[in-house]
This record gives C-alpha cells, sequence and structure tokens, in this order.
C-alpha cells in the first residue's frame, strides 16, 4: 500500500500554475541564446545587470522549490544559469 501512494505521488499532475511559469521561464531562457552568442562574439552585458538577474532568478527558483513547484524551478535554474553564463562573458 505504501508503494502504491509513492507511486500515485510521483505520477500527479502538475498545478497549471506550475506549468505556465515554467513554459514563460523557459521562454525566457531561450530569448537568451542569441545574446550568449553576440557575447562570445565580443558584445557584452553589463555587469551589474547580469549579476543581480542571475542572483534573483536563482533565489525565485528556490523559493519554486520550497513551494514543490518543481517545474518551475527547473525553468528559473535554466534561465538563471543562463544569466550567469552572459555575467562570466562579461567579465573574461
Amino acid at each position: 500500500m505504501i508503494e502504491t501512494i509513492y507511486i500515485e505521488n510521483a505520477f500527479r499532475c502538475y498545478m497549471w500554475q506550475d506549468k505556465v511559469i515554467s513554459v514563460v521561464g523557459l521562454l525566457f531562457g531561450f530569448m537568451l541564446i542569441p545574446m550568449v552568442i553576440d557575447s562570445l562574439n565580443g558584445i557584452t552585458v553589463n555587469i551589474v545587470s547580469s549579476s543581480l538577474t542571475a542572483i534573483g532568478l536563482f533565489i525565485m527558483a528556490g523559493c519554486f522549490w520550497t513551494m514543490k513547484l518543481k517545474l518551475s524551478f527547473i525553468s528559473n535554474l535554466i534561465t538563471a544559469t543562463m544569466w550567469t553564463i552572459l555575467f562570466v562573458i562579461a567579465i573574461l
């Protein structure tokens, strides 16, 4: 019986808010790909903007994790990583 409950909880449906937040977050992350490519070609972003945005997104990802919004956590983590890449490129 415990295994049945565990399996049912593992495959439960996500809340619709989690799906919406994760889709929008992933779109924001994918929209950064051209900016990363431009940064590799010499056009850099502001160091302060990229660092504060990355920190804020990591904090939001942590908040989503505590609210058990796993899809939103993953999408924010991806976007925060993209901003961190932009920050590192700007420093180099």
